[in-house]
């Protein structure tokens, strides 16, 4: 017997509730089945639907066969059917019109069991081919299944502006969130990518607008026009009664043909966030992303905050950092944002990365860490920022940070901040070749992203790679790129074009933000030329900047560059002694965060003064205040100290394996500035070969940024004077004139009471010279 006959047979021997309860229960356990599938597979969401509504029309279907050939008690139809019928009287009057038994054996006949299973099986099957056939027109774009992606309006990983949402609601930081909440929503997206916030400054910068203008249908159609871009997203909120409607669009950015609308209610503003996840997945699934992908993540209200007043903060924080430049105001608008929710972890990510690149190591451990602590309130890409981040600033984990950012761009290969990230990381390495092929890609892909010019002209420089570096400033000075006065000041630097630099430098100075960086560069630019009054002046002012800025850490830090010039170029110990105390009465390292205090920096300055006892002491305090995991940064710093302080005793050996040390550590901010100290702690061992060889390491490198400028302004003119010595002794004279002119052009403009030493290399320059 055939497993089919069998099975009738079974279900011949059931009563019609009981067919009923297997048929509910097989219907009910098929549905998860294939809400499970559709879930994991990523198949249509309408597929769950589907089955529903064929097992509601499968359900009169077998009641019916149920009933014929069953009964309700479940043996009375087969009972009947071997009866025979009664005989009627010719007195009785039929009440109703039976049916004879041809009309009975037709009825059973049609609604038999093989019938209802083998309709169920059909029903399955097209239940089973509707999937691939849907799937089939989407990906082949015909009708109203095709997507954008197939029917090649869009491609893979394009670009699209979006606007502001237009705000027809009574409050008004409806559109603002929303525009924020969509934003978040469409950065999950594997398909297309939203333009940045930064990258349409830029643009409107180049358009001759201002750019932070609002961004409203039009002016994000000319933006999209403009670069190229194929389609703006735009949308508004309406106020309805008690609730809204929240709409949105996507619009082809040359005809302004409508791609795709919809729109969805809220029933508060609380709500509105749902509704908003819900249409920008309608939308990705429209453009023809994967299903299973969007579907992969997890909803917005869960990844970002439901406070409207936290996120408009937030909205406006981000804005003044990427789009104004003004990254204290933008700081201050994120940390209202977590005062408000304290578990809004893409603000602190926000507030952490503008910490760490302003050195403010303590703000900005403990802003990514709140990140990192809140990533579950993040969508998948902002978590791998935030991994990425947090073993770049907070662990320093530089290969873990790497993996993570390399599995990031494989899942969204053009995400800009990605790159960022791991430019950074292989610069913080010197990997500077990798640094580049990264940078350039995210040119590539985001021909306005103004930083990526600068971090750009950075790595070349660091290559020494001056002409392609010069290519680079002018095509940064052609789009009017916010970066071009610092890149043209450090490009000039790295060339030895000291006058042009401070040119360059004299205008940034201008400006309120860039005060005391600018007197920074002039302060270390004067000191390396010799000049003191200037740098003593430049140093104050600087120091004046740092302290208005509400930034202790760095009045300090260039309170100690002033003293050792001091103690090095004149005015000896005790003046540079009471530059370093005058400045630690008025900023006490106890009202400094941990991080930021600089107690390396001060343990090498009381070394190289003498103070060696004042220098151990520093370096303890400094392992009792700071977490053991968060000294990486400093470590290289701090092995610089231990050198100075075992050369000041005469421990050369020692010194010099403090100094390799502190080589191999070294950060990118100061790639060399280990090689002058081990340079020295060889010459005093006796060692003039190796010596030579690493001063000329050290002047052979470009000056790359503030912190390598200051170690150039303290080091390299007694560099040149010295290797000049050491060739001349050598007998060396054509290398030895060589290094003495160097020093000598570096100093000529320098101030009377260093000229005597200026004087002196002129006369060993004649001396040398073969036609004297």
């Amino acid at each position: 017997m055939s497993r089919l006959k069998r099975l009738i047979v079974e279900i011949h021997r059931r009563s019609l509730w009981q067919v009923l309860l297997i048929y509910v229960g097989a219907a009910w356990a098929c549905f998860e089945l294939i809400d499970a599938v559709t879930n994991r597979l990523g198949l249509p969401t309408w597929l769950p639907g589907l089955a529903v509504v064929l097992f509601l029309l499968g359900l009169p279907f077998v009641v019916a066969t149920a009933f014929v050939q069953e009964g309700v008690g479940g043996g009375a139809a087969r009972s009947g059917a071997a009866a025979a019928p009664e005989a009627v009287t010719a007195e009785e009057e039929p009440t109703r019109e039976t049916p004879g038994p041809e009309v009975r054996r037709g009825v059973r006949r049609v609604f038999t069991w093989r019938a209802a299973i083998l309709a169920g099986l059909a029903t399955l099957a097209l239940l089973v081919l509707s999937v691939p056939t849907y799937m089939g027109l989407r990906a082949a774009g015909v009708g109203p299944f095709g997507t954008l992606l197939n029917r090649g309006v869009l491609e893979e990983r394009d670009r699209v502006v979006l606007a502001d949402f237009e705000n027809q609601a009574g409050d008004p930081r409806i559109a603002v969130v929303a525009t924020q909440w969509f934003r978040s929503a469409l950065s999950q997206s594997t398909a297309v990518q939203v333009a940045g916030q930064e990258y349409v400054a830029n643009v409107l910068r180049r358009m001759g607008r201002e750019p932070n203008a609002p961004l409203d249908y039009e002016l994000a159609r000319e933006v999209a026009i403009r670069e190229g871009l194929k389609a703006v997203t735009a949308g508004e909120v309406i106020e309805v009664g008690g609730g809204f409607v929240v709409s949105a669009r996507l619009v082809a950015a040359e005809t302004g043909e409508e791609l795709w609308t919809d729109s969805e209610a809220a029933r508060d503003s609380t709500a509105i966030v749902e509704s908003i996840d819900r249409l920008s997945r309608r939308l990705r699934e429209r453009i023809g992303e994967s299903l299973r992908t969007i579907r992969s993540n997890r909803p917005l209200e869960q990844v970002t905050t439901s406070s409207l007043e936290a996120l408009q903060k937030y909205s406006l924080g981000a804005r003044a950092i990427h789009v104004e430049g003004d990254w204290d105001k933008g700081v201050g608008l994120l940390r209202e944002a977590v005062d408000i929710d304290t578990a809004f972890a893409m603000a602190y990510l926000q507030a952490g990365w503008v910490y760490v690149v302003r050195d403010e190591w303590s703000h900005g451990v403990e802003a990514v860490t709140k990140a990192y602590r809140h990533r579950d309130r993040l969508t998948d890409r902002e978590r791998y920022l935030t991994l990425c981040g947090y073993h770049l600033a907070v662990t320093g984990e530089h290969e873990r940070a790497i993996t993570v950012c390399r599995t990031l761009l494989d899942v969204y290969p053009d995400d800009i901040i990605g790159m960022y990230l791991l430019w950074a990381l292989y610069v913080a390495n010197k990997q500077f070749e990798l640094a580049e092929e990264v940078v350039r890609r995210a040119i590539e892909v985001a021909p306005s992203y103004a930083l990526a010019y600068w971090v750009l002209l950075n790595v070349q420089v660091a290559q020494g790679e001056f002409q392609e570096a010069q290519a680079t400033l002018d095509r940064m000075i052609e789009n009017r790129n916010p970066y071009s006065l610092p890149a043209a000041a450090w490009l000039a630097i790295a060339r030895e074009d000291y006058e042009g630099a401070v040119e360059v430098l004299r205008t940034t100075k201008e400006s309120q933000s860039g005060y005391a960086i600018s007197s920074s560069h002039l302060a270390g630019l004067a000191r390396l030329r010799g000049q003191l009054a200037r740098a003593e002046r430049e140093y104050g002012d600087a120091m004046a900047g740092w302290e208005g800025l509400g930034r202790e850490a760095g009045y300090l830090r260039h309170a100690v560059r002033m003293a050792l010039m001091r103690l090095q170029l004149g005015g000896g110990v005790e003046r540079g002694l009471q530059t370093v105390e005058e400045a630690l009465e008025r900023h006490p390292l106890a009202t400094i965060p941990a991080l930021d205090r600089p107690y390396v920096q001060l343990a090498e300055f009381y070394a190289v003064a003498g103070r060696l006892d004042r220098a151990r002491a520093t370096l303890a305090e400094y392992d009792a205040a700071a977490d053991s995991v968060l000294r990486w940064p400093n470590e290289w710093w701090r092995h610089r100290a231990e050198g100075y302080i075992a050369l000041a005793e005469g421990r050369h050996a020692e010194a010099i394996a403090e100094f390799r040390l502190s080589d191999d550590r070294t950060l990118h901010n100061c790639r060399w500035c280990a090689l002058p100290a081990l340079a020295d702690a060889y010459d005093l061992a006796g060692e003039p070969d190796s010596a030579v060889a690493v001063y000329e390491r050290f002047v052979e490198e470009a000056v790359l940024g503030i912190d390598e400028l200051h170690a150039a302004a303290r080091y390299r003119p007694s560099v040149y004077e010295r290797l000049g010595a050491l060739y001349e002794q050598r007998g060396d004279t054509a290398e030895a004139i060589h290094y003495y002119a160097k020093f000598v052009e570096l100093w000529k403009d320098a101030d009377p009471e260093l000229q005597p030493r200026v004087e002196a290399a002129r006369r060993a320059i004649e001396a040398l010279s073969p036609d004297t």
